[in-house]
């Protein structure tokens, strides 16, 4: 457990893995690399951290980010665009936002 003046790790993610199982939630968080992979082969990630919590912990967190999301899109006046292609692969519509 870090303790103070100890320096705590900072990552850029972008793409993550999530399980569920009666007890908590998993996250994985990778860094994609950034040199293209060989033809028909997926692009190369690298493992950042693991992330576990309990299902009550994920759940209020998934509801805290989703409502500064919405306070953020609402202040700015901007939309956080969502490729068409992402909402396709990952099962997911505009309306589930």
């Amino acid at each position: 457990m870090p303790g103070v003046g100890d320096e705590v790790p900072d990552f850029y993610t972008d793409q993550f893995v999530m399980s569920l199982s009666p007890y908590g939630v998993t996250c994985i968080f990778y860094l994609t690399s950034p040199e293209p992979p060989p033809p028909g082969q997926p692009p190369a990630r690298k493992e950042l951290v693991r992330l576990r919590m309990s299902l009550e912990h994920a759940k209020v967190m998934a509801m805290l980010m989703r409502r500064q999301l919405k306070e953020y899109e609402h202040e700015s006046g901007a939309t956080i665009a969502i490729p068409f292609a992402l909402y396709r692969d990952l099962d997911l519509s505009p309306d589930d936002w």
